[in-house]
């Protein structure tokens, strides 16, 4: 999500970046995929729904339990068709690690070079893959990875 605060020249230069890789023509082999998390609640309904009849809608109570959360791991290749969904129990270094080593060889494994769009949140960095995998494994991985961080400075 682009949060825009001041429009320094910083922001803009990230930003054209970013548009010029959107507008390169489709690279089988040098995807453009945009990645995010987002964590949700898990509810769980106290009392059992009174199911839906010919012409009546199931009813449900408002009422609900909080039954914990889970992080959602997103990453969508517009230009390619796919999309990618990991559904994890926390949203730390080493689940992000994993979501991208599980891109980079799984789902781009042909891929000379993955241009990776993120925000800047703390984990988007090469010092979590360096503290996760060590630096010879993350060195690795990361040749075949760019990162594009989203700009929201203020």
């Amino acid at each position: 999500m682009w949060c825009i605060g001041k429009l320094t020249k910083e922001y803009r230069e990230r930003m054209y970046d970013l548009l010029d890789i959107y507008a390169r023509p489709y690279q089988e082999n040098e995807p453009v995929v945009c990645v995010d998390e987002k964590s949700k609640q898990l509810l769980e309904q106290p009392r059992t729904p009174i199911p839906a009849s010919p012409g009546k809608p199931m009813k449900e109570d408002y009422e609900y339990k909080r039954a914990g959360t889970r992080n959602i791991f997103m990453a969508i290749e517009p230009k390619g068709g796919r999309r990618q969904v990991v559904v994890t129990a926390r949203r730390t270094k080493g689940d992000f690690v994993k979501f991208v080593s599980h891109l980079a060889k799984k789902v781009y494994g042909g891929a000379h070079k993955i241009h990776l769009v993120l925000d800047n949140l703390n984990t988007h960095f090469c010092s979590s893959f360096e503290e996760v995998l060590g630096i010879k494994r993350a060195t690795q991985l990361l040749e075949r990875v760019e990162f594009l961080v989203e700009y929201g400075g203020n």
